[in-house]
This record gives C-alpha cells, structure tokens and sequence, in this order.
C-alpha cells in the first residue's frame, strides 16, 4: 500500500487518485507520519458497505436465533413447573448461563 502525506495529496491529487483507480489499491494518507484517511476506489468502497450491511444482518439474525432458543426452553420449563416463582427468580436473578 502506498502511502502520502497531506502535502503530497494537495500537490499531487489528480496522480494519486488516478493511482488509486488504476490499481485499484488504497493509498494511506499520513498527517504526522499518522495515518488519518484512506483513499479507496468507488467501487471497493461500496463492495466493503455491502459486505458490512450483510455482516450486521447476520449478527441480528444470530442474536433472534439466540433468544428464540431461550424463549423455547423457557416456556418447555414453565410446561415442567407447578409454580412459576422458582423460574421468575431464576430469570431475574440469572441462571449463570452466557449464551
């Protein structure tokens, strides 16, 4: 990956961008030798959204899968218990599972 710093993107930003799409890699930008800003390609930054969007979407369907479960083998418990106190205390107090 190449790298510039801001002064060289002031002076250079036609090259460097056409650097960027011509090989289609990014280019780290440094201010104070820190890298501050990377210069991708339209295209790859919008694959890289599309990749983060589906990511987020397979997270929360991880999330209702985990809490539908839950909710299955509470209410199996609730069938198994004459009285719901022992299970509404349990719940309250955590049974010490991490899922």
């Amino acid at each position: 990956m190449d790298m510039f710093n801001v002064t060289e993107i002031r002076q250079n930003a036609s090259k460097i961008i056409s650097h960027v799409i011509k090989t289609k890699e990014p280019v780290m930008v440094l201010q104070r030798s820190k890298p501050v800003v990377y210069i991708i390609e339209a295209n790859a930054f919008e694959e890289l959204q599309k990749k983060v969007m589906k990511a987020e979407q397979y997270e929360k369907m991880e999330a209702t899968k985990k809490a539908l479960n839950q909710l299955s083998r509470l209410r199996s418990q609730m069938k198994l218990q004459p009285d719901s106190t022992p299970l509404i205390r349990q719940l309250r107090e955590g049974d010490g599972e991490n899922e």
